[in-house]
Protein backbone atom coordinates (compact mmCIF):
# COMPACT_ATOMS: atom_id res chain seq x y z
CA UNK A 1 0.00 0.00 0.00
CA UNK A 2 1.11 3.62 -0.31
CA UNK A 3 0.29 6.99 1.17
CA UNK A 4 0.30 10.53 -0.20
CA UNK A 5 2.12 13.28 1.70
CA UNK A 6 2.85 16.92 1.06
CA UNK A 7 6.36 18.27 1.52
CA UNK A 8 7.00 19.46 5.07
CA UNK A 9 3.87 17.72 6.37
CA UNK A 10 4.39 14.01 5.96
CA UNK A 11 2.30 13.12 9.01
CA UNK A 12 -1.05 13.32 7.27
CA UNK A 13 -2.35 14.09 3.81
CA UNK A 14 -5.32 15.96 5.28
CA UNK A 15 -3.37 18.04 7.81
CA UNK A 16 -2.99 21.80 7.15
CA UNK A 17 0.03 22.80 5.09
CA UNK A 18 2.75 24.53 7.11
CA UNK A 19 4.43 27.68 5.82
CA UNK A 20 7.99 27.33 4.57
CA UNK A 21 10.96 28.62 6.64
CA UNK A 22 11.41 31.45 4.13
CA UNK A 23 7.79 32.55 4.57
CA UNK A 24 8.08 32.35 8.36
CA UNK A 25 11.25 34.46 8.37
CA UNK A 26 9.58 37.13 6.22
CA UNK A 27 6.65 37.24 8.63
CA UNK A 28 9.05 37.34 11.59
CA UNK A 29 10.85 40.33 10.07
CA UNK A 30 7.52 42.12 9.64
CA UNK A 31 6.56 41.46 13.27
CA UNK A 32 9.92 42.53 14.69
CA UNK A 33 9.79 45.74 12.66
CA UNK A 34 6.26 46.61 13.73
CA UNK A 35 5.65 49.40 16.29
CA UNK A 36 4.49 46.83 18.87
CA UNK A 37 7.89 45.09 18.89
CA UNK A 38 10.15 47.91 17.73
CA UNK A 39 9.97 49.53 21.16
CA UNK A 40 10.99 46.40 23.08
CA UNK A 41 14.43 45.03 22.29
CA UNK A 42 13.91 42.24 24.82
CA UNK A 43 10.72 41.00 23.14
CA UNK A 44 12.41 41.25 19.74
CA UNK A 45 15.38 39.18 20.89
CA UNK A 46 13.16 36.60 22.63
CA UNK A 47 10.88 36.03 19.63
CA UNK A 48 13.75 35.97 17.11
CA UNK A 49 15.67 33.46 19.22
CA UNK A 50 12.84 30.94 19.72
CA UNK A 51 11.75 31.19 16.08
CA UNK A 52 15.25 30.55 14.71
CA UNK A 53 15.78 27.63 17.08
CA UNK A 54 12.47 26.12 16.01
CA UNK A 55 13.13 26.65 12.29
CA UNK A 56 16.56 25.03 12.61
CA UNK A 57 15.11 21.96 14.32
CA UNK A 58 16.47 22.79 17.79
CA UNK A 59 13.11 22.97 19.61
CA UNK A 60 14.42 20.58 22.28
CA UNK A 61 16.83 23.27 23.48
CA UNK A 62 14.05 25.78 24.16
CA UNK A 63 14.16 25.37 27.93
CA UNK A 64 13.72 28.10 30.51
CA UNK A 65 17.32 27.93 31.74
CA UNK A 66 18.78 27.99 28.22
CA UNK A 67 16.69 31.03 27.26
CA UNK A 68 17.66 32.81 30.49
CA UNK A 69 21.32 32.38 29.58
CA UNK A 70 21.18 32.90 25.80
CA UNK A 71 18.59 35.70 25.62
CA UNK A 72 18.71 37.47 28.97
CA UNK A 73 22.41 37.07 29.76
CA UNK A 74 22.08 35.10 32.98
CA UNK A 75 25.29 33.38 34.04
CA UNK A 76 25.39 29.59 33.50
CA UNK A 77 26.24 29.04 37.18
CA UNK A 78 23.37 31.23 38.41
CA UNK A 79 20.60 29.79 40.58
CA UNK A 80 17.40 30.51 38.64
CA UNK A 81 14.81 28.91 40.93
CA UNK A 82 12.91 32.14 41.69
CA UNK A 83 14.00 34.04 38.58
CA UNK A 84 10.86 34.75 36.53
CA UNK A 85 12.52 36.74 33.74
CA UNK A 86 11.88 34.09 31.07
CA UNK A 87 8.22 33.54 32.01
CA UNK A 88 7.63 37.28 32.20
CA UNK A 89 9.36 37.73 28.85
CA UNK A 90 7.24 34.98 27.26
CA UNK A 91 4.03 36.58 28.56
CA UNK A 92 5.13 39.93 27.14
CA UNK A 93 5.79 38.35 23.72
CA UNK A 94 2.40 36.58 23.76
CA UNK A 95 0.70 39.87 24.61
CA UNK A 96 2.47 41.75 21.82
CA UNK A 97 1.74 38.98 19.30
CA UNK A 98 -1.95 39.04 20.22
CA UNK A 99 -2.01 42.82 19.81
CA UNK A 100 -0.12 42.61 16.50
CA UNK A 101 -2.63 40.22 14.92
CA UNK A 102 -5.58 42.45 15.76
CA UNK A 103 -3.79 45.55 14.42
CA UNK A 104 -4.29 46.80 10.87
CA UNK A 105 -0.94 45.39 9.80
CA UNK A 106 -1.47 42.04 11.51
CA UNK A 107 -4.94 41.38 10.13
CA UNK A 108 -3.45 41.44 6.62
CA UNK A 109 -0.82 38.83 7.51
CA UNK A 110 -1.16 35.52 5.70
CA UNK A 111 1.02 33.70 8.22
CA UNK A 112 0.65 33.52 12.00
CA UNK A 113 3.39 33.02 14.56
CA UNK A 114 2.04 31.98 17.95
CA UNK A 115 3.77 31.22 21.27
CA UNK A 116 1.43 28.77 23.06
CA UNK A 117 1.00 29.14 26.80
CA UNK A 118 3.06 26.63 28.74
CA UNK A 119 5.96 26.25 26.31
CA UNK A 120 8.60 28.27 24.51
CA UNK A 121 8.40 26.60 21.09
CA UNK A 122 6.52 28.81 18.61
CA UNK A 123 3.87 27.55 16.19
CA UNK A 124 3.80 28.57 12.52
CA UNK A 125 0.62 28.34 10.45
CA UNK A 126 -1.32 29.98 7.67
CA UNK A 127 -4.05 32.35 8.84
CA UNK A 128 -6.26 30.73 6.19
CA UNK A 129 -5.75 28.17 3.45
CA UNK A 130 -6.33 29.99 0.17
CA UNK A 131 -7.35 28.33 -3.12
CA UNK A 132 -3.83 29.01 -4.39
CA UNK A 133 -2.32 26.98 -1.56
CA UNK A 134 -4.79 24.17 -2.12
CA UNK A 135 -3.83 24.11 -5.79
CA UNK A 136 -0.16 24.09 -4.83
CA UNK A 137 -0.74 21.18 -2.47
CA UNK A 138 -2.63 19.24 -5.15
CA UNK A 139 0.23 19.69 -7.63
CA UNK A 140 2.98 18.82 -5.14
CA UNK A 141 4.95 15.64 -5.80
CA UNK A 142 3.86 12.64 -3.80
CA UNK A 143 5.94 10.30 -1.78
CA UNK A 144 5.22 6.62 -2.23
CA UNK A 145 6.08 4.24 0.57
CA UNK A 146 6.24 0.67 -0.60
CA UNK A 147 4.34 -1.89 1.40
CA UNK A 148 6.52 -4.06 3.61
CA UNK A 149 6.57 -7.81 3.03
CA UNK A 150 4.49 -9.79 5.47
CA UNK A 151 6.26 -10.40 8.74
CA UNK A 152 7.50 -13.91 9.47
CA UNK A 153 5.03 -15.88 11.56
CA UNK A 154 6.26 -17.28 14.83
CA UNK A 155 4.82 -18.77 18.01
CA UNK A 156 4.98 -17.12 21.44
CA UNK A 157 4.92 -19.13 24.60
CA UNK A 158 2.56 -18.28 27.45
CA UNK A 159 5.23 -16.52 29.55
CA UNK A 160 6.13 -14.06 26.78
CA UNK A 161 2.45 -13.33 26.13
CA UNK A 162 1.92 -12.58 29.83
CA UNK A 163 4.92 -10.22 29.90
CA UNK A 164 3.63 -8.41 26.82
CA UNK A 165 0.19 -7.94 28.40
CA UNK A 166 1.77 -6.58 31.60
CA UNK A 167 3.94 -4.17 29.59
CA UNK A 168 0.89 -2.89 27.71
CA UNK A 169 -1.02 -2.45 30.98
CA UNK A 170 1.83 -0.46 32.56
CA UNK A 171 2.16 1.73 29.45
CA UNK A 172 -1.58 2.37 29.38
CA UNK A 173 -1.62 3.30 33.05
CA UNK A 174 1.29 5.70 32.53
CA UNK A 175 -0.49 7.28 29.58
CA UNK A 176 -3.70 7.91 31.49
CA UNK A 177 -1.91 9.16 34.60
CA UNK A 178 0.41 11.41 32.58
CA UNK A 179 -0.08 13.82 29.73
CA UNK A 180 -3.45 12.48 28.57
CA UNK A 181 -4.89 12.85 32.07
CA UNK A 182 -3.33 16.30 32.40
CA UNK A 183 -4.95 17.53 29.21
CA UNK A 184 -8.25 15.99 30.24
CA UNK A 185 -8.24 17.76 33.64
CA UNK A 186 -7.50 21.11 32.01
CA UNK A 187 -10.28 20.51 29.45
CA UNK A 188 -12.77 19.58 32.18
CA UNK A 189 -11.96 22.79 34.04
CA UNK A 190 -12.74 24.90 30.97
CA UNK A 191 -15.33 22.58 29.37
CA UNK A 192 -18.43 24.74 30.11
CA UNK A 193 -16.68 27.68 28.42
CA UNK A 194 -15.58 25.59 25.42
CA UNK A 195 -19.13 24.18 25.10
CA UNK A 196 -21.01 27.46 25.47
CA UNK A 197 -22.43 29.16 22.38
CA UNK A 198 -21.83 32.53 24.06
CA UNK A 199 -18.46 34.30 24.39
CA UNK A 200 -16.82 34.21 27.81
CA UNK A 201 -17.75 37.36 29.71
CA UNK A 202 -14.46 38.67 31.11
CA UNK A 203 -15.25 41.26 33.77
CA UNK A 204 -12.14 43.22 34.74
CA UNK A 205 -11.84 45.30 37.89
CA UNK A 206 -12.65 49.00 37.96
CA UNK A 207 -10.14 50.66 40.31
CA UNK A 208 -10.73 54.23 41.41
CA UNK A 209 -7.73 56.32 40.38
CA UNK A 210 -7.11 59.61 42.16
CA UNK A 211 -5.79 62.39 39.94
CA UNK A 212 -4.24 65.70 40.88
CA UNK A 213 -6.29 68.78 39.97
CA UNK A 214 -5.19 71.08 37.17
CA UNK A 215 -4.38 73.73 39.80
CA UNK A 216 -2.02 71.35 41.60
CA UNK A 217 -0.29 70.37 38.35
CA UNK A 218 0.21 74.01 37.37
CA UNK A 219 1.74 74.80 40.76
CA UNK A 220 4.01 71.78 40.42
CA UNK A 221 5.22 72.73 36.95
CA UNK A 222 6.12 76.30 37.89
CA UNK A 223 9.88 76.61 38.02
CA UNK A 224 10.58 72.96 37.17
CA UNK A 225 11.55 73.57 33.56
CA UNK A 226 9.98 72.34 30.37
CA UNK A 227 10.40 68.70 29.39
CA UNK A 228 11.93 67.90 26.00
CA UNK A 229 9.17 65.32 25.59
CA UNK A 230 5.72 65.83 27.10
CA UNK A 231 5.89 62.84 29.45
CA UNK A 232 4.01 62.56 32.71
CA UNK A 233 5.89 63.09 35.96
CA UNK A 234 4.82 63.14 39.61
CA UNK A 235 3.70 66.44 41.04
CA UNK A 236 5.89 68.25 43.58
CA UNK A 237 3.81 70.59 45.67
CA UNK A 238 4.26 71.50 49.36
CA UNK A 239 1.46 69.84 51.37
CA UNK A 240 0.25 73.16 52.82
CA UNK A 241 -0.60 74.38 49.29
CA UNK A 242 -3.01 71.51 48.64
CA UNK A 243 -6.57 70.89 49.84
CA UNK A 244 -9.21 68.21 49.35
CA UNK A 245 -10.34 69.66 46.03
CA UNK A 246 -6.92 68.87 44.53
CA UNK A 247 -7.56 65.11 44.76
CA UNK A 248 -10.03 64.11 42.07
CA UNK A 249 -11.40 60.54 41.83
CA UNK A 250 -11.60 59.08 38.30
CA UNK A 251 -14.04 56.21 37.73
CA UNK A 252 -14.16 53.46 35.08
CA UNK A 253 -11.24 54.66 32.97
CA UNK A 254 -8.29 52.56 34.18
CA UNK A 255 -7.38 48.88 34.41
CA UNK A 256 -4.60 47.44 36.59
CA UNK A 257 -1.62 45.66 35.01
CA UNK A 258 -2.51 42.38 36.75
CA UNK A 259 -6.00 42.49 35.25
CA UNK A 260 -4.53 43.14 31.81
CA UNK A 261 -2.24 40.09 32.11
CA UNK A 262 -5.16 37.81 33.01
CA UNK A 263 -7.33 39.21 30.22
CA UNK A 264 -4.51 38.77 27.67
CA UNK A 265 -3.59 35.23 28.78
CA UNK A 266 -7.18 34.01 28.82
CA UNK A 267 -8.09 35.70 25.53
CA UNK A 268 -5.04 34.20 23.80
CA UNK A 269 -5.77 30.70 25.15
CA UNK A 270 -9.42 30.81 24.08
CA UNK A 271 -8.49 32.26 20.67
CA UNK A 272 -6.46 29.10 20.01
CA UNK A 273 -9.66 27.17 20.80
CA UNK A 274 -11.65 29.41 18.42
CA UNK A 275 -13.63 30.80 21.36
CA UNK A 276 -14.53 34.47 21.64
CA UNK A 277 -14.18 36.71 24.70
CA UNK A 278 -16.25 39.75 25.63
CA UNK A 279 -14.26 42.12 27.89
CA UNK A 280 -16.27 44.50 30.09
CA UNK A 281 -15.62 46.70 33.08
CA UNK A 282 -17.19 44.91 36.05
CA UNK A 283 -18.91 48.16 37.00
CA UNK A 284 -20.79 47.99 33.68
CA UNK A 285 -21.86 44.34 34.07
CA UNK A 286 -25.40 43.60 35.22
CA UNK A 287 -26.56 40.43 36.94
CA UNK A 288 -28.58 39.60 33.84
CA UNK A 289 -25.28 39.50 31.89
CA UNK A 290 -23.88 36.90 34.30
CA UNK A 291 -26.94 34.73 33.72
CA UNK A 292 -26.46 34.60 29.97
CA UNK A 293 -22.88 33.32 29.61
CA UNK A 294 -19.94 31.83 31.55
CA UNK A 295 -18.00 34.61 33.25
CA UNK A 296 -14.51 35.24 34.60
CA UNK A 297 -14.24 37.88 37.32
CA UNK A 298 -10.77 39.43 37.45
CA UNK A 299 -9.66 41.20 40.61
CA UNK A 300 -11.11 41.30 44.10
CA UNK A 301 -11.45 44.50 46.07
CA UNK A 302 -11.86 46.58 42.92
CA UNK A 303 -14.36 44.21 41.29
CA UNK A 304 -17.91 44.71 42.56
CA UNK A 305 -19.09 41.26 41.45
CA UNK A 306 -16.26 39.34 43.13
CA UNK A 307 -17.07 41.02 46.43
CA UNK A 308 -20.82 40.62 46.06
CA UNK A 309 -20.94 36.99 44.90
CA UNK A 310 -18.38 35.66 47.42
CA UNK A 311 -20.73 36.01 50.39
CA UNK A 312 -21.62 32.27 50.48
CA UNK A 313 -18.07 30.99 49.78
CA UNK A 314 -15.70 29.62 52.40
CA UNK A 315 -12.70 31.77 51.45
CA UNK A 316 -13.47 35.47 51.15
CA UNK A 317 -11.69 38.79 50.66
CA UNK A 318 -12.17 41.17 53.58
CA UNK A 319 -10.94 44.54 54.80
CA UNK A 320 -9.68 44.88 58.36
CA UNK A 321 -10.29 47.83 60.68
CA UNK A 322 -6.74 48.98 59.85
CA UNK A 323 -7.75 49.13 56.15
CA UNK A 324 -5.63 46.10 55.25
CA UNK A 325 -7.06 43.53 52.85
CA UNK A 326 -6.88 39.83 53.69
CA UNK A 327 -8.30 36.46 52.63
CA UNK A 328 -10.20 34.84 55.50
CA UNK A 329 -11.34 31.26 56.10
CA UNK A 330 -14.92 31.62 57.32
CA UNK A 331 -14.94 27.98 58.52
CA UNK A 332 -11.96 28.39 60.88
CA UNK A 333 -12.01 31.37 63.21
CA UNK A 334 -8.80 33.37 63.10
CA UNK A 335 -7.39 31.70 60.00
CA UNK A 336 -6.48 34.27 57.38
CA UNK A 337 -3.80 35.20 54.86
CA UNK A 338 -2.43 38.74 54.70
CA UNK A 339 0.47 40.72 53.23
CA UNK A 340 2.46 43.71 54.49
CA UNK A 341 0.54 46.95 54.18
CA UNK A 342 2.47 49.30 51.93
CA UNK A 343 1.34 52.39 50.05
CA UNK A 344 3.44 51.53 46.99
CA UNK A 345 3.71 48.30 45.00
CA UNK A 346 6.98 47.11 46.61
CA UNK A 347 5.64 44.11 48.48
CA UNK A 348 7.58 40.81 48.82
CA UNK A 349 4.58 38.48 48.54
CA UNK A 350 0.92 38.18 47.64
CA UNK A 351 -1.96 35.72 47.77
CA UNK A 352 -4.18 34.71 44.88
CA UNK A 353 -7.57 33.04 44.85
CA UNK A 354 -8.80 30.87 41.98
CA UNK A 355 -12.50 29.97 42.06
CA UNK A 356 -14.56 27.73 39.80
CA UNK A 357 -18.19 27.99 40.89
CA UNK A 358 -20.04 25.37 38.86
CA UNK A 359 -23.28 25.78 40.83
CA UNK A 360 -23.50 29.54 40.94
CA UNK A 361 -26.94 31.05 41.37
CA UNK A 362 -26.26 32.90 38.13
CA UNK A 363 -27.02 29.59 36.41
CA UNK A 364 -23.74 29.76 34.45
CA UNK A 365 -20.16 28.83 35.26
CA UNK A 366 -18.44 31.52 37.32
CA UNK A 367 -14.64 31.78 37.43
CA UNK A 368 -12.57 34.11 39.60
CA UNK A 369 -8.89 35.04 39.35
CA UNK A 370 -7.90 37.61 41.95
CA UNK A 371 -5.09 38.57 44.29
CA UNK A 372 -4.97 40.76 47.35
CA UNK A 373 -2.79 43.10 45.31
CA UNK A 374 -2.15 43.35 41.57
CA UNK A 375 0.79 40.90 41.71
CA UNK A 376 -1.50 38.13 42.94
CA UNK A 377 -4.01 38.94 40.23
CA UNK A 378 -1.23 38.84 37.64
CA UNK A 379 -0.25 35.35 38.85
CA UNK A 380 -3.81 34.14 38.14
CA UNK A 381 -3.26 34.45 34.36
CA UNK A 382 -0.74 31.58 33.97
CA UNK A 383 -2.56 29.55 36.63
CA UNK A 384 -5.78 29.60 34.62
CA UNK A 385 -4.29 29.08 31.16
CA UNK A 386 -1.15 26.95 31.59
CA UNK A 387 -1.85 23.20 31.56
CA UNK A 388 1.36 22.47 33.44
CA UNK A 389 0.42 24.87 36.27
CA UNK A 390 -3.31 24.24 36.54
CA UNK A 391 -3.27 20.44 36.30
CA UNK A 392 -1.24 19.71 39.48
CA UNK A 393 -3.75 21.82 41.43
CA UNK A 394 -6.70 19.86 40.00
CA UNK A 395 -5.02 16.47 40.45
CA UNK A 396 -5.26 16.72 44.25
CA UNK A 397 -9.00 17.46 44.30
CA UNK A 398 -11.60 14.80 45.11
CA UNK A 399 -13.28 12.91 42.26
CA UNK A 400 -16.19 14.73 40.69
CA UNK A 401 -14.78 18.20 41.36
CA UNK A 402 -15.83 19.39 37.90
CA UNK A 403 -19.52 19.28 38.92
CA UNK A 404 -18.90 21.04 42.25
CA UNK A 405 -17.68 24.41 43.47
CA UNK A 406 -13.90 24.77 43.88
CA UNK A 407 -11.80 27.39 45.67
CA UNK A 408 -7.99 27.49 45.71
CA UNK A 409 -5.80 29.85 47.75
CA UNK A 410 -2.17 30.19 46.72
CA UNK A 411 0.86 32.13 47.94
CA UNK A 412 3.37 33.76 45.60
CA UNK A 413 6.66 35.53 46.17
CA UNK A 414 7.06 38.86 44.38
CA UNK A 415 10.49 39.43 42.84
CA UNK A 416 11.20 42.62 40.98
CA UNK A 417 7.49 43.47 40.99
CA UNK A 418 6.74 40.16 39.19
CA UNK A 419 5.05 37.16 40.84
CA UNK A 420 6.95 33.86 41.10
CA UNK A 421 5.27 30.47 40.66
CA UNK A 422 2.51 30.27 43.32
CA UNK A 423 2.20 27.46 45.87
CA UNK A 424 -1.13 26.06 47.08
CA UNK A 425 -1.91 26.77 50.73
CA UNK A 426 -5.61 25.84 50.98
CA UNK A 427 -8.50 24.45 48.95
CA UNK A 428 -12.19 23.71 49.42
CA UNK A 429 -14.66 21.71 47.32
CA UNK A 430 -18.40 21.61 47.99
Amino acid sequence: MSRTTFPGNEASASAPISPSPQEVRLQLDAILGSPLFHGSKRSQKFLAYVCEKSLSGDEATLKERTIAIEVFGRRPQSELGDDTIVRVGAREVRKRLAQYYVSTEGTLSDIRIDLPTGCYAPEFRYASLSPEKLALAASSPVETVAARPPARRFVLNAGIVLLAILAIAVSTKSLWSGGAHDTDAFTRFWEPVFRSHEPLLLAVAHPIVYKASRRAMLISEQGRGRLAMPLQRPIQVPPHELDGSDIIPVFNQFVGFGDMVVATDVSAMLARKSKAVRVRMASGVEFADLRQAPALLVGAITNRWTMELQQSWRFQFERTTELNYVIVDTAQAGRQWSIPHEHDASIPEDYVMICRIANSFTGELLLVGAGIRQNGTEAAGPLLTDIERLTPLLRGLPAGWESKNVQLVLHTKVIGNSPAKPELVAWHVW
